[in-house]
C-alpha cells in the first residue's frame, strides 16, 4: 500500500497544454462548480493523497502492530531520504513536523541566545512566526526587532539595503520569509549570503515556497528552514519539516532529548512520542505525484496563471495591483490587490457565497484587500470568473 515514489520528471511541459493539464486537474474532488483560489491557505490533495491516508488508517485498524513497522520502515528507508533529495539536502538534515509553525517553535527555542542578543526580522513575517519569537523576547530577555520593508515592494536591492543597515553588533539571528504570506519573493540567497557575511544564524520560513518553487536548500544556504507540506506541496493537512543543516546541528539544541541521549540527527529534533502515522507516511504519495508532473512544470505553470491573473487585474477599475508584475520579487502562486476607497477584504464572504470563488482576505501592512493563489489545478476560467466578480462587486460599490 505504500507509494513507491518515482524519480522527478524533468522533460519539459507546455504549461498551456490544456490535454495535459485537464488530465491533471482530474486528479482533484472539489466540488462542482467551485473554484478554489486559496491555495496559500491549505492545499487542495490530490485523490491518490487522500486514498494514501485512508488506506493507512485502515491498516492501523486491521493489524497496528504490523502497520507500525511497516510505516516506521517505510518513513526512514523511502520516505525521509527522497524528501531530503527533492529539496536538495541530506537526509540526516530534516526532521519531520505537522507545519511550519511547530518548526519555528523548534528554531526559536533551539537556538542558543542570551538576554540582549538580538533578532532582526521584517515587519512581513507571518503573525505564527512572529508570535514565539516575542514569546522568548518576554521571557528570557532577548532583543526582537522589525525592518520595515514597504508594500508593495521597492525591489530585491532595497530589502538587502534595509535590512543590512539594520544589523548591529548585538544581532545574532537573521530571519525572514522566503515567500511572504502576500505573495512577495525575498531573495533569500542572498539575504542567508548577508547572515552568513555577518556571522549570523539565517532561520528562514518557507511555507509558502516548497512546492512552489523549485527549492534547492544547499543552494539556498539557510542555517534553518521550515515548511508547512499541506500548502503548495498538497500534502495532508498537519504535515511539514524542519531542515537543520548539518554544519548548525552541534550548536542547536533538541526540545526533546538531551546531548548525552540524543538520536543523532535531524530525528532528535521531531515531537516524541506516537505521531499520526499514515499521515505522514501519504508524503510519499504526495511527493510522487508532484514528481511525475515536475516541479519545473510545476513552476512554469504557475507563473503562466498569475500572470494571466494580474495582467487581468489591471483592467478591473479602481484595483490597485500590490503584486509586481516583475517575477524577481513576486511568487508564482500568489497575488494581492486592493481598492481605491474600498475594504475589498469583506468580499471574501459574497465571492465564495455567491460565486463559489474561494480567495483570502489580505489585511495587513495598510491594505484591506484579497489574496487570490492559483495553484497548477486551476485554469484561466476559473481566473476570468474571478476577475468578473471583482468587477461585479466594484460597480455595487458605485464604482
Amino acid at each position: 500500500m505504500f507509494t513507491a515514489i518515482s524519480d522527478p520528471q524533468t522533460q519539459p511541459i507546455d504549461p498551456g497544454d490544456q490535454a495535459y493539464w485537464s488530465q491533471v486537474r482530474s486528479q482533484f474532488m472539489l466540488e462542482p462548480g467551485h473554484a478554489y483560489l486559496n491555495n496559500a491557505a491549505l492545499g487542495m490533495p490530490p485523490k491518490p493523497v487522500r486514498d494514501a491516508v485512508a488506506a493507512g488508517f485502515r491498516l492501523m485498524s486491521e493489524n497496528p502492530s504490523k502497520a507500525k513497522r511497516d510505516f516506521h520502515d517505510y518513513i526512514e528507508s523511502e520516505l525521509r531520504p527522497a524528501m531530503a533529495a527533492f529539496l536538495g539536502a541530506e537526509t540526516g538534515e530534516i526532521a519531520l513536523a505537522r507545519n511550519a509553525t511547530e518548526g519555528l517553535y523548534h528554531i526559536v527555542n533551539g537556538l542558543d541566545l542570551a538576554p540582549g542578543d538580538g533578532v532582526l526580522m521584517t515587519t512581513q513575517e507571518h503573525p505564527s512566526a512572529v508570535r514565539p519569537w516575542k514569546v522568548r523576547a518576554e521571557r528570557y530577555g532577548i532583543e526582537v526587532r522589525e525592518v520595515h520593508i514597504p508594500s508593495p515592494l521597492v525591489g530585491a536591492d532595497d530589502i538587502l539595503e534595509r535590512i543590512a543597515k539594520a544589523i548591529d553588533g548585538r544581532t545574532k539571528v537573521l530571519f525572514f520569509c522566503h515567500v511572504t504570506r502576500g505573495g512577495y519573493l525575498y531573495p533569500v540567497k542572498r539575504l542567508c549570503a548577508l547572515a552568513r557575511e555577518n556571522g549570523l544564524i539565517s532561520a528562514v520560513d518557507g511555507a509558502q515556497a516548497v512546492g512552489m518553487l523549485d527549492v534547492d536548500l544547499a543552494e539556498v544556504g539557510s542555517d534553518l528552514y521550515t515548511n508547512s507540506l499541506h500548502k503548495w506541496f498538497l500534502g495532508p493537512a498537519g504535515t511539514g519539516f524542519l531542515h537543520v543543516s548539518r554544519a548548525m546541528q552541534p550548536s542547536f539544541s533538541s526540545l526533546y532529548t538531551s546531548a548525552a541521549d540524543s538520536v543523532g540527527d535531524a530525528l532528535r529534533y521531531e515531537i516524541q512520542g506516537t505521531y499520526d502515522l499514515p499521515v505522514r507516511a501519504a508524503l510519499g504519495t504526495a511527493l510522487d505525484f508532484l514528481n511525475r508532473i515536475g516541479i519545473g512544470n510545476i513552476e512554469r505553470r504557475l507563473r503562466m496563471l498569475s500572470d494571466y491573473l494580474r495582467k487581468a487585474l489591471l483592467e478591473v477599475p479602481g484595483l490597485r495591483l500590490l503584486t509586481s508584475l516583475s517575477h524577481d520579487i513576486s511568487s508564482p502562486g500568489s497575488t494581492i490587490f486592493e481598492f481605491e476607497g474600498i475594504d475589498a477584504a469583506r468580499w471574501r464572504g459574497p465571492m465564495e457565497e455567491e460565486a463559489k470563488l474561494h480567495v483570502d482576505d489580505h489585511d495587513r501592512d495598510g491594505h484591506r484587500g484579497l489574496r487570490v493563489s492559483t495553484h497548477y489545478y486551476n485554469t484561466t476560467d476559473e481566473i476570468d470568473r474571478c476577475v468578473d466578480k471583482l468587477k461585479e462587486l466594484a460597480r455595487r460599490e458605485g464604482r
